[in-house]
């Protein structure tokens, strides 16, 4: 059996005028866990990324951590983040008048808010009752079930793969391989842990999760603080 060890990108840039890079604990996560992975003796016959900014640079600090040369890495836009920025505006411009909105106008630094508003986004973008999208949640599940076949596809007698993706379309890819209902993915989505290992088994026919959100390397009372969700 083949072995994916499914990552989600460390802590993007959030407020910023970029999202799409890491932050300065973004770039510390990424090297810890490469560090882990180093101590561990942990090997990869093949390195997948999204082709995200920060799927790269959470890549980079893995293999700076492991002391290998992280260059060649297959790219699948599967494992991209869905436009949430887009789908906000969207429903934002037909329901402008949504409490959630002066909410976090009033407290811009208090990321409850921006999270409740993002499930509420969410949920009704997989009802298809978000007009003016980039794309539907079909299109999006679509995407990452390609990703997921591709990888399945690399599958061999014992190779091990190491792939990058974002919170979304990790949740997406789990909820595939576990037959999760489309309302329940979002569950798994907004819990997931900046640099979180989600482990799977595979061969060409059947892929099977054993692990789920893992974060080993900052699992201590000492690096606790360093956990993150966004």
């Amino acid at each position: 059996m083949s072995e994916l060890h499914l990552v989600r990108h460390a802590q993007a840039s959030f407020g910023a005028a970029n999202y799409d890079q890491l932050s300065e604990l973004g770039h510390k996560q990424s090297r810890w866990l490469g560090d882990y992975m180093g101590m561990r003796g942990m090997k990869f016959d093949a390195l997948v990324v999204g082709d995200m900014v920060r799927h790269h640079e959470t890549m980079n600090g893995i293999c700076a951590g492991m002391g290998i040369d992280g260059s060649s890495r297959l790219v699948l836009p599967g494992l991209n983040e869905y436009n949430f920025q887009a789908m906000i505006a969207s429903y934002s411009n037909t329901n402008g008048d949504d409490p959630i909105f002066q909410a976090i106008a009033d407290n811009p630094n208090d990321n409850r808010y921006h999270f409740r508003l993002l499930r509420k986004v969410l949920t009704l973008w997989a009802q298809d009752k978000i007009e003016n999208v980039p794309e539907t949640w079909g299109e999006f599940k679509g995407r990452v079930l390609d990703a997921q076949q591709q990888i399945q596809a690399m599958a061999s007698t014992s190779n091990s793969i190491l792939a990058i993706g974002s919170g979304g379309s990790i949740s997406a890819f789990v909820g595939l391989v576990l037959g999760i209902p489309d309302e329940n993915i979002f569950d798994l989505n907004l819990q997931y842990k900046n640099t979180a290992i989600s482990h799977f088994f595979f061969n060409t026919k059947k892929m099977n999760m054993t692990g789920f959100n893992s974060i080993p390397h900052l699992d201590t009372n000492e690096m606790k603080e360093y956990v993150t969700y966004g």
